[in-house]
């Protein structure tokens, strides 16, 4: 198992990163062994396949199209899980957007996301706003839930944990590990935000050492086979 790390001028910037190589660091020391290395690079196209790139959205996505000819698409939220919602969403074209609405595209990985009654020619997640008090990322593996942040808003309020596991079990076509953001309404309801494959993901403070490196690795391999 080989990490390819980004860099930006040798230098590790993004959280899930240095938290990677701590992890890495902790479970050859716990093992004692080598087993899970990793290496560090600026750029790509200078390394070639075999690796696990962690980095950028863009950064992993140019190693999948290079590497491997895979695009990632978002996720979103999935419509097996539109009962779970606490608003209407629809998955439609610029032609289904009435009013103001929360649009976000469903053809590339941050692209196109407005509060607007307009978007240009694609497909898209359509849905009515909500007013959030608080939002948190929870870390799903192998389909169980490892790890709950809160990433917004107040943090006193925390999230319905039994729904959460029910959205999770409910969701059948889910990769092996994903973040499943979720927010709390102001009338205390649990919601969906979204769900991201798990690669380019903000961990804020999620750290669990002993499985960070095989829910990256476990990702990785589901999608190139």
């Amino acid at each position: 198992m080989i990490f390819l790390i980004q860099t930006y001028n040798g230098r590790v910037e993004h959280d899930f990163s240095l938290e990677l190589i701590e992890s890495i660091k902790y479970l050859n020391w716990y093992h004692n062994n080598k087993d899970i290395k990793y290496v560090l690079s600026n750029y790509v196209c200078e390394c070639g396949r075999g690796y696990i790139p962690i980095g950028s959205v863009e950064f992993v996505q140019e190693y999948l199209k290079i590497y491997h000819d895979i695009e990632i698409k978002p996720i979103n939220i999935p419509e097996e899980l539109f009962p779970f919602c606490e608003r209407t969403i629809i998955n439609g074209t610029e032609k289904d957007i009435i009013g103001e609405k929360f649009v976000k595209s469903n053809d590339k990985i941050k692209s196109f996301t407005e509060i607007t009654d307009e978007a240009p020619p694609g497909n898209y997640q359509i849905s009515d706003l909500i007013d959030i008090e608080s939002e948190w990322r929870t870390f799903v593996y192998k389909n169980e839930l490892v790890g709950i942040q809160n990433y917004s808003g107040n943090f006193k309020i925390f999230p319905d944990v039994e729904k959460i596991e029910t959205i999770i079990k409910n969701y059948k076509n889910a990769p092996i590990t994903y973040t499943l953001d979720v927010a709390i309404l102001e009338n205390g309801k649990t919601d969906i935000v979204e769900i991201h494959d798990f690669f380019s993901c903000g961990l804020y403070g999620f750290s669990d050492k002993k499985i960070l490196p095989y829910m990256f690795s476990k990702w990785f391999n589901d999608i190139i086979k």
